[in-house]
């Protein structure tokens, strides 16, 4: 029996959940009943993850679910940190990688309702450096065998990922080029990382395909020279500010840095810490200690793709801004054509073969189009997306429902499979 399933095992049972509102919460906690939740069901939300972090699984996570606009649960089960064994927080503070995008995406949907750009405008009218670019020969032929655009990249193709680039977080020689021009490090501002992807070919023509990407990189770097703003500026001004999200930002200050989660790994079957001394899993670069753990200095680097830390309650606040049309509590982001714009299908046919079965994807989000091929409950039409370290979030307009879950694991045997299990938990108490 390692050590962390008997840490694990005594907080659950000294009842050390968590899941109670303080007074100072400014969150409006319900009975689930109010908003057509079963208080029995949901329940088994804390004690089904409980379970996990008992045998090991993982370290902790916390949960949120309103519907209505109101939350019908909030808990934190396990450990922010499995080797201090610090218990989790419902206030602590997790990096969200990819969950990201939705966000950047977002930042500059603003700008495009206020007609300053149009979707089909090619990206070299803004970043004039990618008006030469060149598109590998074979994706995955060398990096020297190239060819000529068939048509620039859009704005449209960085929101949907169907612009040719690739995200380089793999160990391909394609991926290994993406470090050695510096494209994710901490000191690498987006300016210089648009002249660095500018130097190396797009994996595929423009509109082929979906392809995972740096795109909303890109998006944010458009933000910036469209707006006049540094990006964490803008968004802090514009999203952050207005929505109350407070413990949302790029940098996290030595004031907040112990509600910074560490990310863990297993180690010889055992959840660690991803630092220098326990080392990392294998992966590219976001499994480096100096990726992973860079988030407690005022870098340069301010991504739209990744880069971002928040909490459960601040992604909250954005996700049921997107639910309600673009809008909470009177501050207003977007209008509601415009976020139901970018929350249905943006691919093409073609485009749509190299994506998931079951879904779409529009400008920021995966979109479910077929639950049945998906494979767990949800509506049609809801959108979403997760982050490297195995948050996710959902908004499913037709239920009138956000979920949010945050943890902080990396390379951990099922951690990939927590939005299906919390769907799971979740669409099975809704009873109403």
């Amino acid at each position: 029996m390692n050590s962390n399933f008997i840490k694990a095992f005594f907080f659950v049972l000294t009842g050390f959940y968590l899941s109670y509102a303080s007074a100072a919460d400014p969150l409006e906690l319900v009975q689930p009943e109010e908003v057509g939740f079963s208080s029995e069901q949901l329940n088994k939300i804390e004690s089904y993850f409980s379970g996990r972090v008992q045998k090991g699984e993982i370290a902790g996570i916390v949960t949120l679910v309103a519907r209505h606009g109101k939350i019908a649960h909030f808990s934190a089960v396990g450990y922010q940190d499995v080797e201090m064994g610090t218990p989790m927080q419902r206030d602590t503070l997790f990096r969200i990688y990819s969950m990201t995008k939705p966000i950047a995406s977002t930042a500059l949907m603003m700008l495009y309702q206020d007609g300053l750009f149009q979707l089909n405008d090619p990206l070299s009218k803004y970043i004039p450096e990618f008006a030469n670019l060149r598109v590998l020969r074979s994706p995955n032929g060398p990096l020297n065998e190239t060819a000529a655009l068939v048509r620039e990249p859009t704005v449209q193709d960085v929101l949907r990922h169907t612009a040719g680039f690739s995200h380089g977080l793999g160990t391909s020689e394609y991926d290994e080029h993406f470090l050695d021009l510096g494209i994710f490090s901490p000191e690498t501002s987006l300016t210089e990382m648009m002249t660095a992807l500018s130097q190396i070919p797009l994996v595929n023509q423009p509109g082929a395909q979906f392809r995972y990407s740096v795109g909303p990189d890109v998006a944010l770097r458009l933000v910036e020279i469209i707006s006049g703003m540094p990006a964490d500026e803008y968004m802090e001004e514009r999203i952050f500010g207005p929505l109350g999200m407070h413990d949302t930002g790029y940098v996290v200050d030595s004031d907040n840095a112990h509600r910074l989660s560490p990310i863990h790994w297993l180690k010889q079957g055992e959840l660690v810490p991803l630092d220098e001394s326990h080392g990392q899993p294998a992966g590219g670069v976001l499994t480096q200690p100096w990726s992973a753990n860079s988030y407690a200095v005022d870098h340069e680097f301010k991504g739209g793709s990744l880069g971002l830390v928040s909490t459960a309650e601040d992604y909250f606040r954005f996700a049921e801004a997107m639910l309600n049309g673009g809008e909470l509590n009177g501050e207003r982001l977007l209008s509601p054509k415009v976020v139901e714009f970018m929350s249905i299908n943006h691919l093409t046919e073609q485009q749509h073969q190299s994506f998931q079965p079951g879904l779409g994807f529009g400008l920021g989000f995966a979109v479910i189009e077929d639950p049945a091929q998906v494979g767990y409950p949800a509506s049609k039409g809801t959108f979403y997306w997760g982050g490297a370290a195995a948050t996710n979030f959902w908004i499913d307009p037709v239920e009138d429902i956000v979920v949010v879950s945050m943890t902080q694991h990396m390379g951990v045997m099922g951690t990939n499979a927590l939005r299906g299990e919390l769907a799971a938990l979740v669409y099975g108490a809704l009873i109403e």
